[in-house]
């Protein structure tokens, strides 16, 4: 779970920073997202850390805003030129707790037995990260670190570019919906329990359920730092009229950490803008802990294959 001293402290320190830092945000405007020319990038294998019979998982690095960050990829050892990619934008997990090797396992596991070359990016400020030191880690920045992964994917002579899948949980929901909106060449995307309420909210309701004392003053230094309204511009939610692949959403109604009614609302949003979907929900933590991990992660797969491209 959260540290919450310290995600408060960090918050309010990347705020505090921001009117130092003339236009920190702009280029993180979805519609500039959008635009942006993100330039072409390398991924570099830095070891060999996992072998198994389906698959071998290695840590590789690449670049983002300057950054060195490090990602997990699982890659098959069939015979195939090239094989389908699923880029996985984890949850929230400390960044100091979090593990480039061993959180989300389960998940690229699963994928990568099934056939699928698997990314787990770590986002800025992740195990060993690089952090932004002008803004301090913040959020709202890591769609461009994992667009910067994206297009650091056809030095990845394995991957298959055609047939490019996005799996987000719960913080990664919202990182994978500005994906959507950003990246054109994706196939479909699978959102697990994905926070989907527009910014600041998307921050400040995780805090008030905590302390509500502390959100107020977070709140107050979000309002005295942006413009109030640059906030829309901020939020994947207000751009889901730029997706144009399929979608599977997925939640448990036991969820207590992002509420049901969330993907309730996020499933009338995609009607307004004619998004293809297919919504599935269960008896189920936030984690699919308790019974169906697995019956949701085959459907992630069954998605995932109806929707490849063939070769003609």
């Amino acid at each position: 779970m959260i540290n919450f001293k310290k995600s408060i402290l960090f918050f309010l320190l990347a705020f505090s920073l921001c009117n130092s830092y003339a236009g920190f945000y702009n280029h993180l405007f979805i519609e500039n997202l959008k635009k942006f020319k993100f330039k072409n990038n390398t991924l570099t294998i830095e070891r060999k850390v996992r072998e198994y019979k389906e698959f071998t998982s290695y840590v590789a690095y690449y670049y983002s805003e300057n950054l060195k960050l490090y990602t997990l990829i699982d890659i098959p050892n069939g015979n195939k030129n090239k094989y389908p990619v699923v880029v996985v934008n984890h949850g929230h997990i400390p960044p100091d707790k979090y593990s480039t090797i061993n959180s989300y396992s389960l998940v690229t596991t699963y994928f990568s037995q099934n056939g699928f070359l698997v990314l787990k990016p770590d986002y800025r400020g992740h195990d060993r990260s690089e952090k932004d030191a002008d803004s301090e880690l913040n959020v709202l920045s890591y769609p461009v670190d994992v667009l910067n992964l994206l297009y650091a994917l056809p030095s990845l002579e394995k991957a298959d570019m055609d047939n490019i899948f996005i799996y987000g949980h719960s913080m990664g929901g919202p990182i994978s919906l500005a994906v959507l909106e950003a990246y054109p060449n994706i196939r479909c995307a699978t959102l697990w329990a994905p926070v989907s309420v527009a910014f600041p909210e998307s921050t400040l309701y995780f805090i008030r359920k905590r302390n509500k004392e502390l959100s107020n003053e977070l709140s107050d230094k979000i309002n005295k730092t942006l413009n109030k309204n640059d906030f829309d511009k901020l939020s994947p939610v207000n751009y889901l009229n730029l997706i144009k692949v399929p979608i599977l959403l997925q939640h448990g109604i036991l969820d207590e950490s992002v509420p049901y009614a969330w993907s309730e609302n996020l499933i009338e949003n995609f009607k307004e803008n004619n998004i293809t979907y297919q919504f599935y929900s269960y008896e189920d933590d936030h984690n699919f802990s308790r019974k169906y991990f697995y019956t949701a992660l085959k459907r992630d797969v069954d998605f995932f294959k109806s929707h490849l491209k063939q070769d003609k």
